[in-house]
């Protein structure tokens, strides 16, 4: 997956709650002062109005009362003082002289009514109790804001934790949860990706296991010991699930055969198909038939055997060291058989005509197959190889080919067994400078030496 920008866009959670905080306190307290100053104006207002009518109610029916000086309120001029009194009925008021012109005026003020404070406390407690009540509202509801997307987040986290690394997180909103939703989608992805490498890397190595087991059954147990004769063999593995082989048949009458084989596909298909035509040619090559007749026989049966598509290509030489001679046959190996002809220190390609084995029921592989004869003489040398060497590709992705391979076949051949098939697997680990090979290498080679 893409990797995601991780920064935090748009207003963080901080933000939010304190914008969303000052927005509606401010509304509610701006509410509230203009709710106070309206509540007070009204009640001074209703008590100013109260004790005007109450101060000239007392000052027109004053009755008997008791005073008590209070003092002076301006002893300036003019002069006004203030006197508290108390009336038969109760009341309380302060009765205000002045002296103008040697008389003296007076009024009566009613003592403020207690009841105007109360009032004005219980306004006062109503209005902190609604914002209260409202700062509360406000803060379950900023809190709603974060606590669902984290909520959705935590059951995401669930979701993934029980192995569904392809879920993706639902939380929507800026800032943080949105850094941490993308974050986690991001650690989801890298898990998913870790564990789909994990299972690969687990495959490959039981696939390279399987390979190894695959590999060490198709090879041949042991060189046959010809008398007269150097059979060797190499190879050099891929790494691949293939099932390419080479085998060594040996039959009771002294004659050796040697076989090269090459098998469409790779993985696990390819190591079973192996395996069989290595047991069917095995088994019908021991026997000491006709080649013609046991390569017929086999391909009958691999038809049978093996799904449309698959086949096998057979190139195989049997040695006949009494008569110092050679039977070939070809079953679709692209790679032909070199001899190297030390009486002519050439290098000679036989190449019989034939189809790979299972491709056909029988008429057409009948037909094509053909088996020559070669004869032997001191110092020749037969190889035969699978496509593998010719398939090797270098840095650059350039193969090999067959002129370099004839070539270094050619150049070698005169050499002692060891040090040709040295100087060929050195030829071939050269040119891929540490490439993969795309397929794994037989090389078999036969060497008449008396």
């Amino acid at each position: 997956m893409g990797r995601q920008d991780l920064r935090v866009k748009g207003l963080g959670l901080g933000a939010r709650f304190a914008l969303s905080m000052t927005l509606a306190l401010t509304l509610v307290m701006a509410s509230a002062g203009y709710w106070i100053y309206t509540s007070a104006n009204n009640l001074v207002s209703q008590a100013r109005e109260q004790a005007l009518v109450e101060g000239l109610s007392m000052s027109a029916n004053a009755g008997e009362y008791t005073q008590e000086k209070m003092g002076w309120v301006v002893s300036s001029s003019p002069r006004i003082e203030a006197v508290q009194v108390t009336f038969a009925s109760g009341k309380r008021a302060v009765r205000y002289e002045h002296d103008v012109g040697g008389r003296t005026h007076y009024w009566f003020v009613p003592e403020e009514d207690a009841t105007v404070g109360s009032q004005l406390a219980t306004v006062i407690g109503i209005i902190v109790f609604l914002v209260v009540l409202v700062g509360a509202g406000v803060s379950l509801w900023v809190a709603g804001q974060v606590v669902g997307p984290l909520r959705r987040v935590i059951d995401d986290l669930r979701q993934i934790a029980r192995g569904d690394l392809g879920h993706r997180t639902r939380a929507q909103g800026g800032g943080e949860i949105e850094l941490l939703a993308r974050s986690i989608d991001r650690m989801s992805g890298d898990l998913a990706a870790a564990r789909e490498a994990e299972l690969e890397l687990s495959m490959r190595e039981r696939e390279l296991e399987l390979a190894a087991g695959v590999r060490e059954a198709l090879m041949p147990f042991a060189t046959p010991d010809v008398p007269g004769y150097d059979l060797r063999a190499a190879h050099l593995p891929s790494g691949e699930l293939l099932g390419d082989f080479h085998h060594f048949v040996s039959l009771d009458d002294g004659r050796v055969g040697v076989l090269c084989c090459d098998v469409s596909g790779t993985g696990v298909p390819a190591a079973l198909v192996g395996a069989t035509a290595r047991a069917y040619l095995a088994a019908e090559l021991e026997r000491g038939v006709e080649l013609a007749l046991a390569f017929r026989r086999v391909n009958a049966r691999l038809h049978e055997d093996v799904r449309r598509g698959m086949y096998v290509t057979a190139l195989y030489a049997l040695i006949d060291p009494a008569l110092g001679s050679a039977q070939v046959v070809c079953a679709g190996h692209k790679v032909p058989l070199l001899h190297y002809v030390a009486s002519e220190h050439k290098l000679r390609k036989v190449h019989p005509g034939g189809i790979a084995l299972g491709f056909d029921k029988g008429p057409v592989f009948d037909r094509s197959l053909e088996v020559l004869d070669i004869d032997l003489a001191v110092g020749d040398r037969l190889v035969l190889s699978s496509q593998g060497p010719l398939q090797v590709v270098d840095a650059s992705g350039d193969e090999l080919g067959e002129a370099a391979w004839y070539q270094a076949v050619g150049r070698g051949a005169k050499s002692p067994t060891a040090a040709f098939l040295r100087s060929l697997k050195q030829l071939v680990t050269d040119f891929a400078d540490e490439e993969p090979f795309p397929k794994d290498i037989s090389i078999l080679t036969v060497l008449r030496e008396e």
